[in-house]
């Protein structure tokens, strides 16, 4: 896939973004992207974007972040489990 803004290779890497899930900024750290290493754009896939917005309804950090990686191996707890777990310990 070319690059829109200068045509050059973009590449598959793992990378983070932000994005405005109902109003709020949401920081996405270990992401697929599509990274041109000419002029440094960033491009995020529409499913990754989706996957994002159900992601986020569960796995949002407290600091509004959310670790794509750990979602999709389902590595990572639900917030409202964490919570859970807080008031028991």
């Amino acid at each position: 896939m070319k690059c829109m803004k200068c045509h050059n290779t973009l590449h598959s890497e793992i990378g983070e973004f932000s994005m405005t899930i109902n109003g709020k900024s949401i920081k996405v750290i270990n992401a697929p992207v599509l990274h041109c290493k000419n002029c440094n754009s960033v491009i995020i896939s529409d499913e990754v974007k989706e996957k994002t917005k159900e992601f986020s309804k569960v796995y949002l950090y407290p600091d509004n972040t959310l670790d794509y990686a750990e979602c999709e191996a389902g590595t990572i707890m639900s917030i409202m489990n964490m919570s859970v777990m807080n008031l028991l310990l």
